[in-house]
């Protein structure tokens, strides 16, 4: 088995809100945006909060949903995916201008905008992609995201895994300056996805710099549309736009300004007192105020991070399949949604999203709607109780459900939270007659643990970074998933099974098959109910009238060029 370098836990990535792995959406609600609409000197000027600070902004080491937010202002990745019909998504331009696939669709070769600069006016060039991607794949790094690209670019996870090959190793070239080709291992339609998370580093910064990388203002280059004008980690981060950007002169704002908000109510109150342009909350009597004021409309982006409950299959009650099965069917994601998330929600039976892609088709569709599996796992068990105590039964146990003690891990300790907590404990000692202790801790601290496999049931989500089953499947790979076997106990004949399947799938070509393989993976991972999904977000996001444009993607991921707010 390979060893994973230990990644940093957060979101990663692409998809992440605050309270979800991210790569990872999430739970919970906070203030999302505010304005101050013009300076003393007349400049567009929006100001947007979060929850939650800034922990570093070294695009290689993505470590929270604000990290991830930071970066997509001052990053230029190779392309920009953002929001189309459908809750579906779209590959425009963004470091590379355009670029080019091969017949056999293995081979893709960027060409980037010939006048890219850094924020410094030095040159944006190839070899700095290129530098970035060997950085990735050096196991030393313990870049956040590499293992994206495990399986993905020629010789990636051969280097990442120290299998053989070395980060000089991989399918990434500069051809020239403008030119950048990389070499994939199998067709795969999502790999532009991938490559907008790709965001560059700087050689020799990164090297002048070391450790101290995007630890601070001074010691961070840009290349996206803003560039990095004062950075206090507990109270803000401000950006200016960035005059050597490629299309400098189509970005909209002068500046954008992110404070910490810790308090969600906070943050309502100052939108309502038009402090704010933006806000999201899940709370419908603030809601109905901020409706009320008049001063804002509303927009919904369905989240495309399921929210899910994780089973650690090292305790010895939850290695039982059909005690796993019984925790699973015998709660009510319609009454979760509706006691707990106020209609910001609703309730998943599948870990797929329904906008979930396989070539264009939706991948529901290619499999008749089979991928339900909770549903058709309640359906099936009338009595998730005698359930249980057959389980029971297998480990050799009496069957007796009040000698069961689990352990519930609290992802974080705002009132969301302990509410999500209470239920979970009385529906389960109700329908099951088992006995749930709450460990109640910070959402750092939860995911510390998670790493460390100490705990029992906890709550998982995550925004995929591109649109296709692989894209959840792959985070429950035994041996080189986010969460992995060391994480999950997840180590039996099932999860080999499950590898299998994913492997293979990657190979074919057909869409249909390939949709078969995935549906299969997916009964081992949610019928055998390695974890149980719960829902899908869907906060309303109200934005002040004064907002001329925000488009926003299915990621959460703000197109930040393009907003615009009236002087």
């Amino acid at each position: 088995m390979r060893k994973r370098t230990k990644m940093l836990a957060g979101l990663l990535a692409a998809v992440l809100a605050a309270g979800t792995l991210t790569g990872c959406g999430g739970s919970g609600s906070e203030g999302s945006g505010s304005s101050d609409k013009k300076d003393a000197g007349g400049e567009k000027v929006f100001n947007y909060s979060t929850g939650s600070v800034i922990v570093g902004l070294n695009p290689i080491l993505d470590t929270s949903a604000s990290d991830n937010a930071a970066h997509n202002l001052i990053c230029d990745a190779l392309v920009r995916s953002v929001k189309a019909e459908n809750n579906t998504s779209e590959i425009i331009p963004a470091g590379a201008e355009t670029w080019d696939i091969s017949d056999d669709g293995l081979t893709y070769t960027f060409h980037l905008h010939k006048d890219a600069k850094w924020s410094d006016g030095e040159p944006l060039r190839a070899q700095d992609y290129e530098y970035t991607l060997k950085l990735m794949a050096d196991p030393e790094t313990a870049a956040t995201n590499a293992w994206l690209f495990d399986g993905v670019i020629e010789n990636f996870g051969e280097a990442l895994y120290d299998d053989g090959k070395k980060p000089e190793d991989i399918a990434v070239k500069a051809v020239d300056d403008n030119t950048l080709e990389i070499k994939i291992i199998h067709p795969a339609s999502y790999f532009l996805e991938l490559a907008s998370s790709i965001y560059p580093v700087r050689q020799d910064k990164y090297e002048e710099w070391g450790e101290a990388y995007g630890s601070s203002a001074d010691n961070i280059i840009c290349s996206g549309p803003f560039e990095v004008d004062s950075w206090s980690q507990n109270t803000e981060f401000v950006v200016k736009r960035n005059e050597n950007y490629w299309d400098a002169e189509n970005v909209k704002l002068d500046k954008i300004v992110q404070k910490v908000i810790q308090e969600p109510a906070t943050a309502v109150q100052a939108f309502i007192n038009q402090e704010i342009d933006r806000v999201s909350t899940s709370d419908p009597n603030w809601g109905s105020q901020i409706e009320a004021a008049g001063i804002s409309r509303t927009e919904v982006v369905p989240d495309s991070a399921p929210e899910f409950l994780m089973f650690n299959q090292k305790n010895e009650y939850l290695s039982n399949t059909k005690i796993r099965q019984a925790l699973s069917a015998s709660f009510d994601r319609q009454e979760f949604v509706d006691t707990l998330r106020d209609g910001q929600a609703f309730p998943i039976y599948s870990v797929m999203p329904d906008t979930m892609l396989i070539g264009e088709t939706p991948y529901t569709e290619l499999v008749d709607g089979k991928n339900y599996f909770v549903k058709q796992l309640q359906d099936e068990v009338k009595d998730p109780k005698a359930l249980l105590e057959e389980g029971l039964k297998e480990l050799g146990k009496p069957a007796d459900a009040s000698q069961v003690t689990i352990r519930y891990a609290s992802r974080g300790t705002n009132e969301l939270s302990k509410k999500m907590a209470e239920w979970y404990k009385q529906t389960w000692e109700t329908n099951l007659g088992i006995h749930v202790e709450i460990d109640m801790m910070e959402w750092n601290v939860m995911w510390e643990k998670i790493d460390a496999g100490d705990y029992d049931v906890a709550v998982g989500g995550w925004g995929p970074y591109y649109n296709e089953p692989s894209a959840i499947l792959m985070l429950f790979d035994p041996e080189n998933g986010y969460f992995n076997a060391e994480k999950m106990g997840w180590d039996n004949e099932d999860s080999k099974k499950f590898k299998e399947l994913c492997d293979s799938a990657v190979n074919i070509v057909d869409e249909k098959e390939k949709a078969e393989i995935y549906l299969q993976a997916e009964e081992l991972l949610v019928y055998n109910a390695v974890i149980a999904p719960e829902y899908l977000e869907q906060s309303p996001i109200y934005i002040a009238n004064t907002v001329k444009n925000h488009p926003m993607s299915t990621n959460g991921m703000e197109n930040w060029a393009a907003v615009d707010v009236e002087k």
